[in-house]
């Protein structure tokens, strides 16, 4: 079955780039008012609006996958789901070759994978959720809807993601934790604690030192 990708960005060319060699794409789709003036096409396929995309792509034969960024703490993500699924549409999955599903491992429709992630045994990746290149999830976790999950993401055994969540590069979670709804983790963030829905969590940026970086190799040589 071939396979519309709804989105005309970044993430939308990502996918494309990962997915052409592996899947049968049969073009492109988003909201009327995402689409220039007199543009049919995107990366040589065609572009049509999503308000009619069904006349040109039948729900009874493509399948579609949504590939857009964290927009609105991943509202939107979950939005077109949602009407495109109400259109008839059924979804597509994309998971890299490089990554080894487990026989108790669930990964659902709409999500996409990336290369070099880790999926430990008993986890279940729901509906919708990005995930990253080089990402490690631990054993028995579940990570809700339409998550986003930046590269060199950390999250340990055992813990629960809310819907909508947003993890930065390198942001980690302790074992077992509880994470609420849409938090927003920033990058290189430990949580080691349950949160609550709609919360944010950032660390401090690396701080700048005194010393230029050659004169800086020469001090810290000192020190050792």
């Amino acid at each position: 079955m071939k396979t519309v990708i709804y989105g005309n960005g970044a993430i939308a060319k990502l996918l494309f780039s990962y997915a052409r060699c592996s899947m049968d794409i049969a073009g492109f789709t988003v909201d009327d008012a995402c689409i220039l003036d007199g543009a049919d096409s995107y990366l040589n396929l065609p572009l049509v609006p999503f308000s009619n995309v069904e006349e040109q792509f039948d729900p009874a034969s493509h399948t579609m996958i949504i590939a857009v960024g964290f927009i609105e703490m991943n509202a939107l993500r979950t939005r077109k789901y949602l009407e495109a699924r109400h259109k008839g549409y059924a979804f597509a999955r994309f998971v890299h070759e490089s990554v080894l599903i487990h026989d108790d491992v669930v990964i659902d429709e709409n999500c996409i994978v990336l290369d070099h992630v880790s999926i430990h045994p008993g986890c279940h990746i729901r509906q919708g959720t990005f995930i990253s290149s080089n990402v490690n999830i631990g054993h028995d976790c579940i990570v809700g809807e339409s998550g986003w999950i930046n590269s060199g993401v950390a999250i340990a055994g055992g813990c629960t993601i809310g819907n909508e969540c947003f993890f930065g590069v390198n942001s980690s979670v302790g074992h077992g934790v509880q994470i609420g709804a849409r938090n927003f983790i920033a990058a290189n963030t430990l949580i080691n604690r349950n949160t609550e829905d709609d919360q944010v969590y950032l660390s401090e940026p690396g701080q700048l030192f005194r010393l230029k970086s050659k004169s800086f190799l020469k001090f810290s040589k000192l020190l050792g």
